[in-house]
């Protein structure tokens, strides 16, 4: 993780004294952040992520703290932030914005079992139950109204014609009028955090937006319901029933679930794509886009009777205690 802001103990002693924590025993630095510097801060009775927000307006880190109390005020498992006694819920530290949020225990699975698959969906399901509020936007923040940023780019790759030909693909098969929802948009692997077999929170919410619920579907099947081949189907179809117990898709969104599935890939390979080759070219990381584009072309070959077969009830016994 490249270190933005490197803060000695006494400027982080000061930042959590604003947001009314006990003293600190412990600080380390946390690694994995594509765009923000965070720590682990210890008290003597509990742990907190101090983060500061690198690549990140004001207004936007206010905005995701708000969403984080208003999910957790809602029942979802997500990050909980600190709140300073006075003043607003996020603080400038050098004209960076800082955020305080309680530790999640727990890791990143390797991949998900069969209980983990249904607690997910029970969790996305929850999600899509809950009222967008007005401030997300309407637009995924790397969906396919952003890929002209890179088709238009100047750049001699034959990636732009791919992710041209893809997006002429998705213009022809998402309808107009989908439900909408409040989305998370980047649900894999890592930004789930279980213990064991129990799902303790779905993390990083800075791409929430009222868009197509399907897309998170998509995105859940991408990012976590995948094989050495491509899909595991035997995951996906877990994942969707479970879900479909809680909420009933239209017809017409299970017609285009493959679509949705295809444009998960698409989208994230497109944000490897723009971020390592436009934003910060990084010449180690120009790669870094190619196993989702490979995944994109994988799903888009497979027939798309395997998608709407996933809403079939199973009437094995083995399936009978999948939503255990």
């Amino acid at each position: 993780m490249a270190l933005y802001n490197c803060l000695d103990r006494s400027e982080v002693e000061g930042l959590t004294r604003r947001f009314g924590i006990g003293d600190i025993t412990d600080i380390s630095v946390i690694d994995g952040g594509h765009e923000n510097t965070s720590y682990c801060v210890e008290t003597s009775s509990e742990r907190y992520v101090l983060t500061i927000c690198d690549q990140q307006s004001l207004d936007e880190v206010t905005k995701l703290a708000n969403l984080l109390v208003y999910l957790t005020d809602h029942g979802i498992r997500t990050s909980r932030v600190v709140v300073p006694p006075k003043g607003a819920i996020v603080i400038l530290h050098d004209e960076k914005p800082v955020i305080l949020k309680h530790y999640i225990d727990g890791d990143i699975a390797a991949e998900f079992t069969g209980k983990l698959l249904v607690q997910l969906a029970e969790e996305m399901a929850r999600l899509h139950k809950i009222s967008a509020p007005s401030y997300l936007p309407r637009s995924f923040s790397y969906g396919r109204s952003f890929f002209s940023e890179v088709i238009n780019s100047n750049l001699d790759h034959a990636y732009i014609d791919w992710l041209s030909e893809k997006k002429r693909y998705l213009q022809q098969r998402i309808p107009q009028h989908l439900p909408l929802a409040l989305v998370h948009g980047d649900v894999f692997l890592d930004n789930v955090i279980v213990q064991g077999d129990q799902l303790n929170a779905i993390i990083d919410f800075e791409q929430a937006c009222d868009y197509y619920r399907c897309f998170d579907l998509g995105t859940v099947i991408v990012g976590v319901c995948r094989d050495r081949k491509g899909i595991s189907f035997e995951k996906a179809g877990r994942f969707i029933r479970r879900y479909q117990k809680e909420i009933t898709l239209q017809s017409i969104e299970k017609e285009t679930l493959k679509t949705f599935a295809v444009y998960a890939a698409v989208a994230a390979s497109f944000w490897h794509f723009r971020q390592h080759h436009l934003r910060r070219p990084e010449p180690r990381l120009y790669d870094n886009h190619v196993e989702m584009q490979i995944l994109a072309d994988i799903i888009s070959k497979y027939p798309d009777s395997s998608f709407t077969e996933l809403f079939e009830e199973k009437t094995t016994a083995a399936a009978s205690g999948e939503d255990t």
